[in-house]
């Protein structure tokens, strides 16, 4: 009998340690969406990084939004139609075991933009961190100062993290 009770509380805790395991995941998924982030903003971002990143002009950008990296959805995507070099979803790449990130349809090198959470410093100017994957582990961080001017919104700066 008593073996019993001890077999039925050891599964007990295996089987509530996984369920608490997957709503901690799935929780952070949930609040890793686009609807967190405000989509002119976002964009505005995007493109003050692309200029930043010009001088090395990856053949392709991919975007993800918060630490699980959530995917953009496809409207969100449709800004950057016309943009050279391309923006797709991180679901458009794959990563190789020494790190490069590559387009899975033309296998064309890329960088990923992970967009991972904002927080307002003063009304209209927030604080955004990101993080590059063509840099390298430890240094590839970095908090963009973006504020709204004029309706459009800038980088003011940027610091590593």
């Amino acid at each position: 009998m008593k073996k019993a009770v001890f077999i039925l509380l050891i599964l007990g805790i295996a089987v509530a340690g996984l369920g608490w395991r997957q709503w901690h995941q799935t929780r952070g998924l949930r609040h890793a969406n686009l609807g967190e982030f405000d989509p002119d903003m976002t964009a505005g971002l995007l493109n003050g990084i692309f200029q930043e990143l010009g001088a090395e002009d990856p053949p392709v950008y991919f975007v993800a939004f918060g630490e699980a990296r959530t995917e953009p959805d496809e409207a969100f995507i449709a800004r950057f139609a016309d943009h050279i070099p391309p923006v797709r979803s991180f679901t458009a790449s794959v990563s190789t075991p020494n790190g490069l990130v590559l387009e899975t349809s033309t296998g064309r090198p890329g960088v990923i933009i992970q967009i991972i959470h904002a927080t307002e410093y003063i009304p209209g100017t927030f604080d955004v961190l990101v993080e590059l994957s063509n840099l390298p582990a430890r240094h590839n961080r970095f908090f963009y100062r973006l504020s709204n001017v004029g309706g459009e919104w800038k980088i003011e700066g940027r610091k590593p993290a």
